[in-house]
């Protein structure tokens, strides 16, 4: 599986509402599902950073630069 649909499959996997982005409750889903249970300022630092146009979701465009930028 190439990171793509790495992207992909995780994207679809924890955007439970189907609306095409990942909301913050999302994003920390998938961040502790990813690196273990963090607390909510570790998942809110990374969610702001990579939420790079502010509208307060993540992009699949937006998680591929996540995965990418942290080799995840």
């Amino acid at each position: 599986m190439d990171r793509k649909e790495l992207v992909e499959a995780l994207f679809e996997e924890f955007d439970d509402n189907g609306d095409g982005v990942l909301s913050r409750r999302e994003f920390k889903a998938l961040i502790e599902c990813l690196l273990g249970d963090h607390d909510i300022r570790t998942s809110s630092k990374i969610f702001d950073e990579f939420d790079t146009n502010h509208d307060n979701v993540i992009s699949r465009d937006e998680l591929i630069d996540l995965v990418i930028e942290y080799a995840i």
